[in-house]
């Protein structure tokens, strides 16, 4: 029969063990967009990201669900997700494949985008 010290050592270890298995299923992004764009001279600021089902000149934007200050797209199996980051004072943007992704959301304040898988 185990000590009380040995059963609260198992215990603990036990507790350490789930608090740490926990904080390492947290989700990291697919992808996500850059907070800054640097070109020669400027650094341009993310201000809107979208997301289309297939490559952008299929020209398939899919709307997003809107709640508080976030706009969140569901991807279903069927959806080919491409994100697209776009940068105040500059018509360049960076275009990610977010394969794998289950949804993708873009909050307001301040602007950020990223795909969760």
């Amino acid at each position: 029969m185990l000590s009380n010290n040995k059963k609260i050592a198992i215990l603990l270890t036990g507790l350490l063990l789930s608090i740490v298995s926990i904080n390492c299923q947290a989700q990291t992004p697919v992808v996500s967009c850059p907070s800054t764009f640097p070109n020669t001279h400027t650094v341009y600021h993310l201000y809107n990201a979208s997301l289309f089902d297939g490559p952008i000149t299929d020209n398939a934007e899919l709307v997003p669900e809107f709640k508080k200050e976030k706009s969140i797209w569901k991807i279903g199996s069927r959806i080919d997700p491409y994100l697209v980051c776009e940068y105040a004072g500059t018509r360049h943007t960076i275009v990610f494949y977010a394969k794998g992704a289950t949804y993708c959301e873009k909050s307001k304040a301040p602007v950020q985008a990223k795909c969760m898988p």
